[in-house]
C-alpha cells in the first residue's frame, strides 16, 4: 500500500479543510432554506445515507494513506517504531494491566509484511467506521448529518492523524456507549465487549467507560451531572495542580504522570502550554449548555440521550481538573469524542423547534466555524496572516 503523492504533505490539511468547508457549507445552505423538520420526518431512504457512506470511505482513502510527514507530528514516531520494533513484539494475552490490544496489532502488521501505511489505513478504517456504526445505531435516518457534525469538530482530524491511539479507542468506545441502553442481551455485551477492547488499545479510555457505566448504573440525572461539572470548575480554580497530582498517582494512565511533569510541559507544542485553558473551556461548554437547554429546561426524557450527556459531564469535569496539565487536549479528548453525540443526538431526533431544518444548519455552521477557525490559527501561525504567507512558501 503506497501512501498518496497528488497531494503535497505540507498542503495536505490545508487541502482536507477546505474540501471540508465547501461541503459543510453545502448541506448549510440545503438546510437553512427550511423552515420545515425534513430531518426529523426522514424515513432513512434517501440519497443522503449512501453519500454518507461514500464520503466515510473517501475520508479513510485520504486520512489513512497520508504522507509520513513531520506535521502528522506522532506518526513519524510510530513509523520509525513499526520499522524497529514492532517486528520483536511478543503477543500478549488480553488483560486490564497493558495496552495489549494496540500492540498486538502492532506486531500483527509488522511481522506479516504489511506496509506501515496498511497499518495506518487499518487504524484511519476503524476510526471513521466506528463513528459511522455510533452515527447508525442513534441516527440512522440522518447519517450524513451526523457524520458532518462528527468530522467537523474540533478534534477529529487531530486524533485521525497524530493521537490515533487514543482515537482509534474512542471510536471503538463510541460504538459501545451506543449499544449501552438497548435492552437487547447480546447488544449489551457487544457494549461491554467493546468496552474491553478499547481499553486494550489506550489505557486511558477507562475513564469515559467508568463515566458510561456510572450514567447507567448510578447517576442517572444530569442535574447531578452538571452540578458536579460546575463544581469541578471550582476545584480546578482553587486547586487545580494538586488534583492534577491527585490523579497522576491514581495510575490509570502512565502518560498522565509524565504530562504534567515539569520538565514534559516545558516541551515547545502548539499544546503544550500550561495554564489554564480558557480557549479549550469556552469550547467545552455548548455541550453543557445544550444539555441543560434540552434535559432541565425543555425536560425532554430519553434514556440514551441521559448516557451520552452523563458521559460527556462526567469525563469533562475530570479534564476541567488536570486543565493546566500540558497536552491537556489528549485528556479533553476523553470527553470531546462524545461531543459531536451531545449536539447531534437532540437535533436529529427530538422535536424542539419547528423550524428544526433551519436552526440544525445553523448550528453546524457555527459548530464547524470553530474548527476552520482553528485551522487557520494553528495552521496559518499564530502571528496573523504572516504565518500564512510563511505557510504557503515553506519548503
Amino acid at each position: 500500500m503506497s501512501p498518496i503523492t497528488f497531494v503535497a504533505p505540507y498542503y495536505y490539511n490545508t487541502v482536507w479543510y477546505f474540501a471540508l468547508l465547501i461541503l459543510t457549507w453545502a448541506l448549510v445552505i440545503y438546510y437553512i432554506g427550511s423552515g420545515e423538520q425534513k430531518l426529523l420526518r426522514s424515513d432513512g431512504n434517501d440519497a443522503s445515507q449512501g453519500i454518507a457512506v461514500i464520503l466515510s470511505f473517501v475520508i479513510i482513502y485520504y486520512l489513512g494513506l497520508r504522507p509520513i510527514y513531520r506535521d502528522f507530528v506522532d506518526m513519524k514516531m510510530y513509523a520509525e517504531s513499526y520499522r524497529l520494533f514492532a517486528p520483536y513484539y511478543v503477543y500478549q494475552w488480553p488483560s486490564l494491566g497493558n495496552e495489549w490490544l494496540w500492540n498486538d496489532l502492532f506486531a500483527y502488521f509488522s511481522k506479516n509484511n504489511y506496509s506501515v501505511h496498511s497499518f495506518f489505513l487499518f487504524v484511519e478504517f476503524i476510526y471513521v467506521i466506528g463513528m459511522l456504526v455510533s452515527s447508525w445505531l442513534l441516527t440512522r435516518n440522518n447519517l450524513l448529518m451526523t457524520m458532518m457534525f462528527m468530522i467537523t469538530s474540533f478534534s477529529f482530524v487531530s486524533f485521525g492523524e497524530n493521537g490515533i491511539r487514543n482515537g482509534l479507542a474512542c471510536s471503538v468506545l463510541m460504538v459501545g456507549i451506543s449499544l449501552l441502553t438497548y435492552r437487547d442481551n447480546k447488544k449489551q455485551f457487544l457494549a461491554y465487549l467493546l468496552m474491553f477492547l478499547a481499553m486494550g488499545v489506550h489505557r486511558s479510555s477507562m475513564l469515559p467507560i467508568l463515566a458510561s457505566l456510572s450514567s447507567v448504573y448510578a447517576i442517572k440525572n444530569t442535574k447531578t451531572a452538571m452540578r458536579f461539572w460546575i463544581a469541578s470548575f471550582g476545584i480546578s480554580l482553587v486547586a487545580g495542580p494538586f488534583m492534577e497530582q491527585f490523579f497522576a498517582s491514581l495510575g490509570f494512565d502512565d502518560r498522565m504522570e509524565l504530562y504534567t511533569s515539569t520538565d514534559q510541559a516545558t516541551m515547545e507544542s502548539t499544546f503544550s502550554r500550561t495554564g489554564f485553558r480558557w480557549d479549550f473551556l469556552l469550547y467545552s461548554v455548548f455541550p453543557v449548555i445544550m444539555i441543560w437547554y434540552v434535559t432541565i429546561y425543555r425536560k425532554f426524557r430519553d434514556k440514551t440521550y441521559n448516557v451520552i450527556a452523563i458521559s460527556y459531564l462526567l469525563c469533562n469535569a475530570f479534564w476541567l481538573m488536570v486543565i493546566r496539565a500540558a497536552f491537556s487536549n489528549r485528556f479533553a479528548y476523553l470527553s470531546w469524542f462524545i461531543y459531536p453525540l451531545v449536539i447531534a443526538y437532540p437535533l436529529l431526533r427530538m422535536n424542539l423547534w419547528k423550524d428544526q431544518d433551519r436552526r440544525t444548519a445553523i448550528i453546524l455552521f457555527l459548530y464547524s466555524g470553530f474548527e476552520f477557525f482553528m485551522f487557520f490559527i494553528y495552521y496559518f501561525g499564530t502571528t496573523g496572516f504572516k504565518g500564512f504567507q510563511l505557510y504557503w512558501w515553506r519548503k
